[in-house]
Formats: C-alpha cells, sequence, structure tokens
C-alpha cells in the first residue's frame, strides 16, 4: 500500500513533526520566562535579570513558530486553509496576545515608574500564557474531533454541537473549544512551559533566582507527570478515530484523490492508543516525555544542564505523543468523520512535497547552526547574568 508519493507524505509528515519540535523546544523556555518573570523576581534588578536571560533571543526563537505555520501551508493546504479559517478568532487572539511581548521587553523600561513596570510586567506574563494554553486548547481539541464538513461548494465550520449543512455558520467562540480534556491539554502545554522556562532561567542564573528557580523546576516537573498521565488515562475514555483505505484503491496516496471517499473512519473507546498496540516502537514517545520529566526533577538541583536536556527530552516526547496517537489524522470532524484530514489526502503533490524536503534539508540545517552560533556569542559557556550585574549595566540592558 506504500508507493514513492505515500513514502514521501509520510517523511514530510515526521519532518513537520521535528519542525513542531523545535517550536516546542525554544519558544516554550521563552513563553514560560515571560510568565515566570512577574512572580519569581521579588525586585525590579530580579525582574530584569529574568527579562534579559530571553529578551536577546525571543524573536528568533518565534521564528520556529512561522516556520511551523510555514510547513503546515506547504505540506497540508488543505489542512491549513481549514483550521486557520475555521479557528480564526483563536489564532488572532494568539497573535493579538504574541502582540504585547516585544512591547513589553522593549517599553517596560523607558519610564522609571512602578505603575509603568508592573503593567508592562502582566502584559508579558499574558502574552506569553495566552498563547501557549491557547495552542494548547487547540491540540486537545484534535482528540475531540474539529465541527467541520464539506458542503457541495466549500469546506464549512460550524462550531457547537449543532453543526448542520446549509444553515449559516454561528460566529466563532473560544467558548466551544474549552471543553474539559481540551482545558486539560491547554494547562499541561502552560506547564510545560514554566518548567521548560525554569529550566533555561536556572542554568542562567545564580544565587537566590536559581534557587526559587530550581524549587518551580521541581514542581512543575511533578505536575507535568500528573497531568501527563491523566490525559494518557482520560484517552481510554474518549472515542478515538482510526482511518482505513476505502476498498478498491490499492495505496494511501491514492486518497489524495478522492478526499471525501478515499478512507473509511471508525470510532471506538479508547482509538487514540490503538496506534500503540499496532506500532509498539511508538511507546517511546510517553516513556521520553516522563524520563525528560524525571530528569528535571533529579537533576535540578546540582546539574543545571542536565535538567535543561531532560526538559527538552519532555518537550520531544509530548510533541511525539501527541503525533503518534494521532496517526495517521491531522483534523479529525466531529461532524463527519469520514471527511477528516489525514496525511494521505490532505497534501501537496509529490513534486511539490519532494521540493519543499529538499529546501527543508538544505535551510533546516543552516538555521539551526546559527540559531547555535547566536546562543553561543549571545552567552559564551557558563555564563550566568545576576541582579548585581543587571543593576551595574542599567542602561545597556533591557
Amino acid at each position: 500500500m506504500m508507493d514513492l508519493y505515500s513514502i514521501i507524505q509520510l517523511i514530510s509528515w515526521l519532518a513537520v513533526g521535528l519542525i513542531m519540535f523545535l517550536t516546542a523546544a525554544t519558544i516554550c523556555f521563552d513563553f514560560g520566562a515571560g510568565i515566570l518573570a512577574r512572580f519569581v523576581g521579588k525586585n525590579e534588578n530580579e525582574k530584569r535579570t529574568i527579562i534579559n536571560i530571553v529578551a536577546p533571543t525571543w524573536d528568533g526563537n518565534q521564528v520556529w513558530l512561522i516556520i511551523a505555520g510555514a510547513g503546515l501551508f506547504a505540506i497540508w493546504p488543505r489542512v491549513y486553509a481549514g483550521s486557520f479559517s475555521g479557528m480564526y478568532l483563536g489564532i488572532l487572539v494568539v497573535l493579538w496576545a504574541l502582540f504585547l511581548r516585544p512591547v513589553s521587553f522593549e517599553y517596560r523600561h523607558k519610564i522609571q515608574s512602578v505603575k509603568w513596570t508592573r503593567f508592562w510586567d502582566w502584559m508579558l506574563c499574558l502574552g506569553s500564557f495566552i498563547p501557549i494554553l491557547v495552542i494548547g486548547v487547540a491540540v486537545g481539541n484534535l482528540f475531540l474531533g474539529l465541527p467541520f464538513q464539506f458542503d457541495p461548494e466549500s469546506l464549512r465550520f460550524y462550531y457547537g454541537a449543532q453543526g448542520v449543512l446549509g444553515q449559516e455558520p454561528a460566529f466563532f467562540s473560544l467558548l466551544g473549544l474549552l471543553m474539559p480534556f481540551a482545558l486539560l491539554v491547554g494547562i499541561f502545554a502552560v506547564v510545560l512551559s514554566v518548567m521548560h522556562g525554569a529550566s533555561y532561567c536556572a542554568m542562567r542564573t545564580s544565587g537566590v533566582l536559581y534557587h526559587r528557580f530550581v524549587k518551580i523546576q521541581k514542581i512543575s516537573a511533578f505536575l507535568f507527570i500528573l497531568l501527563f498521565a491523566i490525559a494518557g488515562i482520560w484517552l481510554v475514555f474518549i472515542s478515538g478515530y482510526h482511518w482505513q483505505l476505502s476498498a478498491g484503491l490499492t495505496s494511501y496516496s491514492q486518497a489524495i484523490f478522492h478526499p471525501l471517499k478515499g478512507g473509511v473512519v471508525t470510532l471506538t473507546k479508547g482509538g487514540w492508543l490503538t496506534n500503540y498496540s499496532i506500532y509498539p516502537w511508538m511507546i517511546i514517545a510517553p516513556v521520553i516525555g516522563f524520563l525528560g520529566a524525571l530528569m528535571v526533577m533529579k537533576f535540578a538541583t546540582k546539574h543545571t544542564v542536565l535538567a535543561f536536556s531532560g526538559s527538552v527530552l519532555a518537550c520531544l516526547g509530548s510533541v511525539f505523543t501527541m503525533g503518534f496517537s494521532l496517526f495517521p489524522f491531522i483534523m479529525p470532524s466531529s461532524l463527519s468523520p469520514q471527511q477528516s484530514f489525514v496525511i494521505w489526502n490532505s497534501s501537496s503533490s509529490l513534486t511539490s512535497l519532494i521540493g519543499i524536503l529538499i529546501v527543508a534539508i538544505i535551510m533546516l540545517p543552516i538555521i539551526f547552526i546559527y540559531t547555535t552560533f547566536v546562543y553561543k556569542k549571545m552567552w559564551g559557556r557558563g555564563v550566568k547574568l545576576t541582579p548585581e550585574e543587571v543593576q551595574q549595566r542599567s542602561h545597556e540592558l533591557y
């Protein structure tokens, strides 16, 4: 059932998974530090220390978020069109929240006023908290299915329990996505960001700030393990989707020519865990997630680099657990499961995918090497930032 086209589709799916991991591994510690700065810093110099740990590189980190969106557009244009139009308000909320971050970095120290800096501290916190929460809630809703289906002319979205073809779609409300399981995944994403941010800041600070971040690392790593386990158990009680090729088709890639009838979808309780019995090697993803969090708890006190490495592994395990659980689905439909988007029926053409992969093979290593070079030049080896240094270099730093 696998021909060249379907193999390239599968490789493209793995490439998107790698980009999603790199996105999580960079923006999560960036956003985590933004969330924590308001609460961990007890005075102005301590808050500025936390902010200056991530401020010089925040814009480079968010490049991965842009690359993730570009990859979705290039590899799965149907998914891009459906998700970005259907969840338009949610995406705008994320963008509006992201707007607060650069402004907070640049303006909070422009006026020497307690009220002024406190206001921008909260804006940085909200600008870091809201995007991670909304993205996590969106991911959680993938396991519940998104209410969309095709009409005779185009793809329409009908949010809420009552979605009927022929009716005008109601104005999309974020409240429609705030289902209990989706909220759990959103909170899990925030906890992951806090753990990752605390691990990064602990590696870059010393003294009293370091000890505060160590405590946060241990607490957030414990919560990560707890929520990760609860989410896995919860999936047992959720109706999961299973996709198989329609009769008469001989290759997965043929589903691209029959997007509405190329596959048969069945729903069963615990269906999202089926892949782990079909492909037992996939269990390595959640194992890596748990192992990463345990490394954070184990090494937080004395080995900050190993603790941060564990946090990176937790990001890796989380992203690929999501991908392996959903496989081959990208965007399941709760209104018409047969019309769900899977990797076989929603990708670009073979020529386009080959071209995209060639560009990715060339460009991703260049971006990664350049990013590593920037971090090395910015921080050197073992360099830590302290409130005392921030006070001495007050006019140079954020």
